[in-house]
Formats: structure tokens, C-alpha cells, sequence
């Protein structure tokens, strides 16, 4: 009864003492805003959209390899934050899609991209597994055919004889004979 009381006692003593500073207190990423008019969050309606469009296209500089939208959920840096406010200030100013995304790869250069543009030696990493899926395909298939045209039939079964099937019969029994336990 004495331990029950105790340990009761203990659990709430437990449940009292845990930090509060450890509970989420909400998003952080700078598209979370309560003031904001539609539903607290700034990718609603036609900005909103555009805004996802260049948070996603974007790399984040802060190393971690994810796009903006990305990073300000996972990683919570100080880079995306940023990025994704001078987004959003330089769309609300009427700025298009292709000039945010080129001033940002005229600031930082093509790694800011997500995917790198289709031309010069890019072009071998948007071609080369392509080619490489079909060239081993195509691999495979000579193999598989050339594999199968190559086998050689299995002999013919004959009837023994009755001198070749006695010989059998009594290599057999010396066989049994031989390897017989001795108890």
C-alpha cells in the first residue's frame, strides 16, 4: 500500500518537474504568421503559391542540402528564414518567378538551384542514367537469350540390359555392405 502511495506520489512529482521549454510553442519558419490574412500562413492563394514555387527551386545555403520551403520545417536555420521573407517581399512588389529565382542564382550561382539548368555538362547528368538503365536492359537481354539458345539437351535414357543392370545391382550391394554399421 506504502509503495503504491510512493510511487503515485513519485509520478506526479515526475509530471510536475518536466520542463515546459521542451513543448513545440508552433512553427518557426518565417511562412507562419498569425497576423497573416489568410489562416496565418503566407503560401495561400496566388503568392502563396508562387512563394512555394521558388522556396522549392531553391537550395538552402545553410548546408544542408534541403530547398528552403524544407529547411525552415526540418532545420529551423537562419538562412531560410531569409531567403524565404526576401521571397515573399520581392513577389508582394510584383517581381516574377524567373527574375527571383535569377537574381538569387546571380547572388549565389547554379548550386543555389535544386535541380542544375539543362545545358553544357549538366546535360550528361539528366542523360546519363537513362542511358545506363538502358544499356544494362539491353545487357540483360543478350544474356538471357544467348544463355538460353546455348544449353545442351539433356542425353537420352536407354533401357539396361540385364548384364549392365546385375553389374549395377551388385555394386550397389557392396556399396551398402561397405558403409554398414558394425554393431
Amino acid at each position: 500500500m506504502k509503495a503504491s502511495m510512493f510511487m503515485t506520489a513519485f509520478a506526479a512529482l515526475a509530471v510536475g518537474v518536466a520542463p515546459l521549454s521542451a513543448q513545440s510553442t508552433g512553427p518557426s519558419h518565417s511562412g507562419f504568421d498569425p497576423n497573416a490574412s489568410a489562416g496565418g500562413h503566407y503560401h495561400v492563394g496566388e503568392v502563396g503559391e508562387k512563394l512555394m514555387i521558388l522556396e522549392t527551386a531553391l537550395k538552402c545555403d545553410c548546408g544542408c542540402g534541403l530547398d528552403v520551403h524544407s529547411c525552415q520545417f526540418q532545420m529551423q536555420c537562419g538562412t531560410s528564414p531569409v531567403w524565404s521573407v526576401r521571397i515573399r517581399e520581392a513577389l508582394e512588389q510584383g517581381e516574377t518567378v524567373e527574375a527571383i529565382q535569377a537574381s538569387f542564382v546571380a547572388d549565389f550561382g547554379t548550386q543555389v538551384l535544386m535541380a542544375p539548368p539543362r545545358e553544357g555538362f549538366n546535360l550528361v547528368g539528366y542523360f546519363l542514367p537513362a542511358v545506363g538503365i538502358i544499356t544494362m536492359g539491353m545487357l540483360v537481354g543478350l544474356l538471357i537469350r544467348n544463355g538460353s539458345s546455348h544449353r545442351e539437351r539433356p542425353a537420352g535414357v536407354t533401357r539396361l540390359d540385364e548384364q549392365d543392370e546385375a553389374r549395377l545391382q551388385a555394386a550397389l550391394r557392396q556399396i551398402d555392405a561397405e558403409e554398414s554399421p558394425d554393431w
